[in-house]
């Protein structure tokens, strides 16, 4: 019995201590982004005593981080042999992105964290872990095995006019203090008529001590005033029926007088600003701090609902995987509304509209990273849980590649796209989409029946079996080959006096050679477009004529890269393409000798997608001009290999898998990118250097 329990406690023990191990279960179901990387890849694939052999590591990446160059990798205390999970938080109005971390030393990371941050900063104790706040927005927090580091962000939303706006009242009372300052009145005076010029008294000197308004009256009688004032006076004029006195100032003096108020007010609403935004800071301080410290405490605790059981994170992410990303876009849309729509909201509808999360599950992506030995793969799966949202996935993928189109892709192109959708269901997906949206937001939600009726018209409205007829979906963009061509081109020179003289130069472009095609119910219609231009060319002064069953745009070779743009409507097909030969071979109804695998990828799947990077690199070297650029091509082209993508719909999602594979002496692709890096790097570092002793 004894040993059953001791068997039962041994077999808790180790299950307790794999579970301590995943730190997946830390991550919150609500987050909007995760990031996984494997412990493989710097237990196997890249040991920590060759990354800390990288210099970019200190004097690049680290730097970056404020971390102290001459510090080691393997001494920071980390395991980064173990799994490191990072995700996005976005809740309360603050946008979080938190690492989570296996330790291996406490001390060496508490050594590493005061090197690189300071000594000067006090760690807290809270409940269960260790609190440090390292900056305004980013704090760290640890317990014997595990660490956290969050960089948080708030955004209140606010905006100073908000609570101090600039109103007419504003102006009104501005108005109102200038002509307080301007016009002062006796109690006993008024203006004198400006039209009067009968009195029925002459007019008699005034009395020294005699209190005075001023005035902007111009048609005055002038008199001298017995007495010398501080204030010069222009025109002074006495009424014995109310003994009214009337000066006017100078326009000196009005100007002064309102220039001063309005520096005084400009400085004290300036200062006003400057308050309220230290105030915000104050409290966006606040806010991040009691953000990182619950996000710190909810992990230490265990009081979380783990993404680890959501059916969306575990249907696209392989826990296989070198690296993950995942993506929840509703989340992503919520917050970047919240965060940055708010306000272009409230200026339109007068009100602060709030986000109402949509019931239904749209599209989560994830991406899953294997570093082979030669080649790195990143496979993509994008799923819904909500069978609404599936089905429209499903259709919009519901379609093939016209067989004919494979014809166009030659055996030695650069690259190619192939792209196959069913067009009516993609339209019929965004009337969904649209709809889903505007209930999503409070300023719509009222009216959700109206905007429902009014896309249901719009669907209506729209004829979707039209515009399949006319595009059914099916696209294919061939990249032939790309040649170096002079082009004239005209520039300007200076002489002594600086008159211009123009002169006629050249210089070397790219010229491109590729088709386009696009398959086509409606040769009809497509036919009517491509005779449009023949009408206005003489007007337009363009070169565009119809040629034995094709038409013909052409160009001045002298001026342009490429000479001719030909277009042709034959078979169901629409194709634009700079290359006569594939015009001879539609006419004919001959092909290029396409390969094998070239027309399974393209038949077999929604997308493909093919580039010879080797090729494409050796095409574009004539554009690199400096000694660097041509030497970073140099290396691209020994250790890139051919870029392949490919997607299509199967298991209840769409998934894409991309492949780049790699030359050269590498182990593995992880280790080919940190050699590219640091090639690269000490490549650029040494022309800055050769710059500066030159």
């Amino acid at each position: 019995m004894k040993n059953i329990l001791f068997a039962v406690y041994l077999i808790c023990t180790a299950f307790t201590t794999t579970k301590a191990q995943n730190l997946l279960i830390k991550v919150p179901s609500t987050s909007t982004a995760v990031i996984k990387y494997s412990g493989d890849n710097f237990n196997k694939n890249m040991p920590l005593k060759k990354v800390d052999g990288y210099s970019f590591i200190k004097n690049n990446f680290f730097k970056l981080l404020n971390v102290d160059t001459l510090t080691s990798v393997q001494q920071m205390g980390i395991d980064f042999e173990k799994d490191t999970y990072q995700y996005v938080s976005m809740e309360d109005s603050a946008m979080s992105f938190v690492t989570l971390l296996h330790l291996k030393s406490v001390p060496q990371f508490l050594q590493f964290i005061k090197t690189s941050y300071g000594t000067s900063i006090k760690t807290e104790k809270k409940n269960g872990f260790e609190f440090l706040p390292v900056s305004a927005n980013a704090y760290v927090g640890w317990n014997e095995n595990v660490a956290i580091i969050v960089n948080t962000s708030y955004r209140s939303g606010k905006s100073y006019y908000d609570e101090y706006p600039y109103t007419s009242e504003t102006i009104t009372t501005t108005t109102e203090v200038v002509a307080d300052t301007t016009f002062t009145y006796t109690d006993t005076a008024r203006l004198a008529p400006v039209e009067e010029t009968k009195k029925k008294n002459p007019a008699k000197k005034a009395p020294a001590k005699k209190k005075t308004t001023v005035s902007p009256k111009k048609n005055t009688t002038t008199k001298k005033s017995p007495e010398k004032t501080k204030t010069p006076m222009e025109d002074v004029e006495i009424y014995d029926e109310q003994t009214t006195t009337v000066v006017e100032a100078p326009i000196e003096d009005y100007d002064y007088e309102y220039k001063s108020k309005y520096y005084i007010q400009d400085s004290i609403d300036r200062m006003k600003r400057e308050l309220w935004y230290q105030q915000q800071d104050m409290i966006a301080k606040t806010k991040q701090q009691k953000t990182a410290e619950k996000i710190m405490g909810n992990t230490f605790t265990g009081n979380i609902f783990s993404i680890e059981n959501e059916l969306s994170y575990k249907k696209v992410i392989d826990p296989a995987a070198h690296a993950s990303v995942w993506f929840n876009y509703e989340n992503f849309s919520k917050q970047y509304w919240n965060a940055y729509l708010f306000r272009s909201a409230y200026y339109m509808f007068g009100s602060m509209p709030n986000y109402i999360k949509d019931t239904t599950d749209g599209f989560k992506t994830g991406m899953n990273i294997y570093f082979d030995k030669d080649k790195m793969q990143i496979d993509q799966k994008v799923f819904s849980a909500n069978p609404q949202i599936a089905k429209l996935g499903a259709a919009v993928m519901d379609s093939k590649q016209n067989t004919s189109f494979i014809n166009y892709v030659n055996p030695d192109n650069i690259g190619y796209l192939s792209m196959s959708i069913n067009t009516e269901a993609m339209a019929n997906y965004y009337y969904t989409i649209m709809k889903s949206y505007a209930r999503s937001y409070s300023f719509l939600s009222e009216y959700a029946d109206l905007v429902d009726l009014y896309i249901d018209m719009l669907e209506i409205a729209i004829d979707e079996k039209g515009i399949s007829d006319l595009m059914p979906g099916n696209f294919l963009f061939v990249m032939h080959d790309m040649k170096t061509k002079l082009v004239n081109y005209t520039d300007y020179e200076y002489d002594s006096e600086y008159n211009a003289k123009k002169v006629t130069k050249t210089k070397k472009e790219l010229s491109p050679d590729f088709s386009f095609a696009m398959e086509t119910k409606r040769e009809d219609f497509m036919q009517k477009i491509a005779n449009i231009p023949l009408k206005y060319a003489e007007k337009g002064k363009f070169n565009y004529k119809q040629k034995g069953g094709y038409y013909e745009l052409a160009f001045s070779g002298e001026k342009y890269p490429i000479t001719s743009l030909y277009f042709i409507v034959k078979d169901g097909k629409a194709i634009v393409t700079t290359s006569k030969d594939v015009i001879d071979m539609t006419l004919n109804n001959t092909t290029f000798s396409t390969d094998k695998d070239t027309k399974k990828s393209i038949l077999n799947n929604n997308y493909s997608v093919k580039i010879n990077s080797q090729k494409l690199l050796e095409k574009l070297s004539g554009e690199f001009s400096t000694d660097v650029n041509k030497e970073v091509s140099n290396y691209l082209v020994q250790n890139i290999g051919d870029i392949k993508i490919e997607s299509n719909y199967k298991n209840d999602m769409i998934q894409s898998t991309g492949i780049m594979n790699i030359n050269g002496k590498h182990t593995n692709s992880l280790e080919f990118l940190f050699d590219m890096i640091e090639d690269i790097n000490n490549m650029i570092e040494k022309e800055k250097l050769q710059r500066k002793t030159d």
